[in-house]
């Protein structure tokens, strides 16, 4: 099966002469690529295919019954119903933003409403973000390899990628601060159970992360999607927290250089369209401006319905994620222990939804997956979608968030033993 991700149709005949719209387009809209996850996801509809490809929450999963109970109490009040159906204040829902703010606040950092910005799901933070501080050119700083959906964001601004370099720890600190001397501005960063490298960063870099951000000017922006989904034990501090202890009490208000996103769709549900950015309220002030100039404001009634999901059982609700996603885990790590060859690795991820492979030198990701959709009925994604410069095309992301132990455990079985076909097919 060959796939295609080619997304570019743009030629279209008027009047007997062909007229190219890309001549059209903006820069801006011409530097966005498509995403490889997304056209994949296409193929997937064939229900024949086990998929490990997808970075999605397990459907089954989902607080339903609390979600109708919850609509038929607001259904309840005809005032608070309407209200869901009305314009609202860009900021968000004001109970869902004291409870981000509570939830974020730590010993050195006690924020408020006003530190916080609700928008559809994290992906608009990060839109809202690159507009407010990225130009053409400007040195941004991401992990080799880091989220596709952030790269794609920040793509549409044009900046000049420095990829920094990753181990089983994530970024790695020296060349993390040799990027900050050439004049890195920003740096993006999922420090906890990183999508898709999984890797989680300890509380010693964390530090010196914070320590390098300060001694040479750089924002950092810290994506906090995973952080609840811990397996193990819990990730160290975030960095905003760290940070609000490097300054002292309640100095991160006019200091802090960290911007946390945060989403509700990894622990609650994705339709919800529900996350949230943390910043300091001069950053703020801008960032509701331009969302203002996006969309007016996320869905009333869907913050609504997360701030009562939230605010009722939400503990409970993560602690199930945990034992069945760990559980799941658990059953592809110890597949892959069991068959992948020696000539392939794989991470150890002690959250998240994701384990990174390393196939052989010269084997390409892209080529595998034709030949495991087509021969083995199994997906991935291949692992160059998340390098900033292309590279990584030995790399592959799998998934384990919405298969059963015993579809992982087949699925590991009959992906290590392609691997091993097509390792000794490149021996011959």
């Amino acid at each position: 099966m060959e796939l295609n991700y080619d997304n570019n149709a743009d030629l279209i005949v008027l009047g007997g002469h062909v007229m190219s719209w890309t001549e059209k387009f903006s820069k801006d809209a011409s530097a966005i690529k498509a995403s490889e996850i997304r056209e994949l996801l296409k193929i997937l509809a064939d229900p024949s295919i086990l998929s490990f490809a997808g970075g999605i929450p397990d459907p089954a999963l989902f607080p339903m019954d609390k979600v109708s109970a919850i609509r038929k109490k607001i259904e309840g009040q005809p005032d608070l119903d309407r209200q869901t159906m009305q314009y609202s204040q860009t900021e968000g829902y004001e109970p869902l933003r004291q409870w981000v703010s509570k939830t974020a606040s730590c010993k050195n950092t006690q924020l408020s409403k006003d530190n916080v910005l609700i928008t559809n799901g994290a992906q608009q933070s990060l839109t809202l973000l690159a507009t407010a501080f990225i130009d053409t050119d400007m040195p941004l700083a991401v992990a080799n390899p880091t989220y596709l959906g952030a790269l794609q964001v920040f793509g549409t601004r044009r900046p000049k990628y420095v990829p920094i370099e990753t181990d089983q720890d994530g970024l790695v600190i020296d060349a993390l601060e040799e990027a900050f001397k050439q004049g890195v501005r920003m740096l993006y960063t999922i420090p906890d159970f990183q999508n898709p490298g999984g890797m989680t960063i300890p509380e010693e870099r964390r530090r010196r992360i914070i320590e390098l951000a300060h001694q040479y000017d750089v924002l950092v922006l810290e994506d906090t999607a995973y952080r609840s989904l811990y397996y193990d034990a819990p990730p160290p501090p975030s960095l905003l927290e760290l940070e609000g202890e490097y300054l002292g009490a309640d100095k991160w208000h006019e200091k802090g250089l960290v911007i946390q996103l945060g989403t509700a769709s990894k622990t609650l549900m994705p339709a919800l369209r529900v996350g949230w950015t943390i910043a300091p309220a001069a950053i703020l002030d801008k960032l509701v401006l331009l969302k203002q100039a996006n969309d007016l404001h996320t869905s009333t009634l869907n913050q609504i319905v997360a701030h009562e999901l939230v605010c009722d059982g939400l503990e409970e609700h993560v602690l199930t994620l945990r034992d069945v996603y760990g559980s799941r885990r658990d059953a592809m790590l110890d597949a892959l222990r069991q068959y992948l060859p020696n000539s392939a690795q794989f991470s150890t991820p002690t959250g998240g939804m994701f384990v990174w492979v390393t196939l052989p030198v010269g084997m390409d990701a892209r080529i595998l997956l034709e030949k495991a959709l087509a021969v083995e009925k199994l997906a991935f994604v291949p692992g160059g979608a998340f390098y900033a410069m292309g590279d990584g095309q030995n790399t592959l992301r799998l998934s384990f968030s919405t298969c059963s132990p015993e579809e992982i455990h087949d699925g590991m079985k009959r992906l290590s033993a392609l691997i091993q076909r097509e390792h000794l097919a490149m021996a011959a």
